[in-house]
């Protein structure tokens, strides 16, 4: 028997809202196809490892802009960011998890961005604002059990406040 169009589309809606939630209200996330049957995504199907999730950078991205940091791991991590990222008007974020907790972004104690891992396929994107960067060194927080990958994207033209 098939399910009908209003379950399907019902079950669809209910994955996005669940996945594309974030700390951040800058946050947002995008999400690979679901088969539309409402039946969680199989143990097995699950990355295991960094280098299985998919790359955070869906699109090309603009040219001119300068990639500050790709990585990969598990748990918590963290980067400092070069002297150029404090003079920009904004840094984009982009990143993915899988595990059954959080991954947060922080700087100085206070959350930049952050969101519900789950299964892996969520691609979540974060604008951070020139006001929002008085650190450069940003903590990666997440449970051992979280594996992540992260790119950090300084768009072209991002002059500092003022230029």
């Amino acid at each position: 028997m098939k399910p009908s169009l209003l379950a399907v589309g019902l079950s669809a809606l209910v994955l996005v809202s669940a996945c594309s939630g974030g700390d951040h209200p800058r946050a947002t996330a995008t999400h690979g196809a679901t088969t539309g049957t409402g039946t969680p995504p199989s143990p097995a199907r699950t990355p295991t490892s960094p280098d299985r999730l998919p790359n955070p950078v869906q699109s090309p991205l603009p040219v001119g802009s300068k990639t500050l940091y790709t990585g990969s791991d598990h748990g918590a991590g963290g980067v400092t960011l070069p002297a150029s990222a404090g003079k920009a008007s904004s840094i984009t974020v982009m990143w993915t998890c899988a595990g059954p907790s959080k991954f947060d972004i922080v700087a100085s104690g206070k959350p930049l961005a952050g969101s519900q891992c789950g299964d892996g396929s969520g691609v979540f994107t974060a604008e951070i604002p020139h006001s929002h960067m008085h650190e450069l060194t940003w903590k990666f927080s997440a449970a051992d059990s979280v594996i992540w990958r992260i790119a950090i994207i300084q768009p072209p033209g991002n002059q500092p406040p003022g230029n």
